[in-house]
């Protein structure tokens, strides 16, 4: 539990979330799911009122390697996760607060530790959405995270 919390702390006060007012605002136990809210304010809307491209671009990108990051963590296992690309699709300007919903399955789970298992290295696209409270999608991204086990060194390649 304290760790979660300390994981929460650390992420809304880092500078590129704090200051574009992207905030984690749940984290689950095993690190499954994350609910992340991007406040619509002063600091991060454009000329039409609605909140900046790359302000909701920011909000997809750190939350996925370090929810692989944690959950591997607690099998005691070290990797090397990175967001290696990821697609974005602006729908509808984003005139309120925005909700992200993060989750990466069971199965998803066990997928990643068998490839990484059999050749040291995985890669998994995950789409998220952006939506409004009004509960409009905003915004959409598909995002490739990439995992490496350094120790399995003769089987990786880029």
């Amino acid at each position: 539990m304290i760790r979660r919390r300390i994981l929460r702390f650390v992420l809304n006060i880092f500078p590129p979330l704090f200051f574009n007012r992207i905030l984690l605002k749940k984290v689950s136990e095993d690190y499954s799911y994350m609910k992340v809210k991007i406040r619509r304010s002063i600091l991060n809307i454009n000329f039409h009122r609605s909140i900046f491209g790359g302000t909701i671009f920011s909000a997809f990108d750190p939350y996925f390697p370090t929810m692989y990051y944690n959950i591997f963590h607690q099998k005691d296992r070290k990797l090397e996760i990175w967001m290696k690309s990821a697609n974005i699709k602006y729908k509808r300007p984003a005139t309120t607060h925005l909700f992200l919903e993060f989750r990466i399955s069971k199965e998803e789970i066990q997928e990643a530790e068998n490839e990484l298992n059999k050749k040291g290295k995985h890669e998994k696209w995950h789409k998220v959405e952006a939506i409004n409270k009004n509960g409009i999608v905003c915004a959409e991204a598909e995002m490739l995270v990439y995992l490496r086990d350094n120790k399995i060194k003769s089987k990786v390649g880029f």
